[in-house]
């Protein structure tokens, strides 16, 4: 997920936003993370918990090859940038919930193991791209590195869950 961080670099070093609209657009992700979540309770016991990470993760992707082709091919302004930052809030509200309850249900028995192994690879993972964006962005390469990573992230997390989806039907199979 885009930290405030790096919203809050977008809004004062790319579009120059004022701090009072700054904290109005930093709320977009919150907005469709909120979203994701509740179509997460009302839809993730019928359509399954790696249906409903695929279609999160297929919606961000959506979102971010969005917004790079606004900012490729238009006047990138504000509501370009954070419009599409709300379908990634949508999409990680979908997924998150969903893949900590299937991270812990694989072994129920080991539910507080794979909750501390999952929380620990998503602060390293986080802290990695973190560090990497940050070596990276500037105010003089504009938001495209920002955006390719986001987009290489939602790409790796489809290629994961498919592997996950085609894993569990060979299963099923085995049966």
């Amino acid at each position: 997920m885009l930290t405030s961080a790096e919203q809050a670099f977008v809004g004062r070093e790319i579009f120059n936003l004022s701090p009072g609209i700054l904290g109005f657009y930093l709320g977009a992700p919150a907005v469709g993370y909120i979203a994701g979540n509740g179509l997460s309770g009302r839809f993730s016991v019928g359509l399954g918990i790696n249906r409903m990470i695929l279609t999160g993760t297929i919606i961000t992707a959506v979102g971010m090859t969005f917004c790079i082709l606004l900012f490729l091919f238009t006047v990138p302004i504000p509501l370009s940038f954070f419009g599409c930052v709300c379908f990634m809030g949508l999409g990680n509200g979908m997924v998150l919930p969903n893949a900590t309850a299937g991270m812990m249900s694989v072994r129920p028995h080991l539910a507080g193991s794979a909750s501390g192994i999952g929380g620990t690879i998503n602060t390293a993972g986080g802290a990695a791209i973190a560090t990497a964006t940050g070596a990276i962005l500037t105010p003089s390469t504009g938001i495209l590195p920002l955006l390719l990573i986001m987009l290489a992230c939602t790409i790796m997390s489809i290629i994961s869950i498919s592997y996950v989806v085609r894993r569990a039907k060979e299963l099923d199979f085995a049966n």
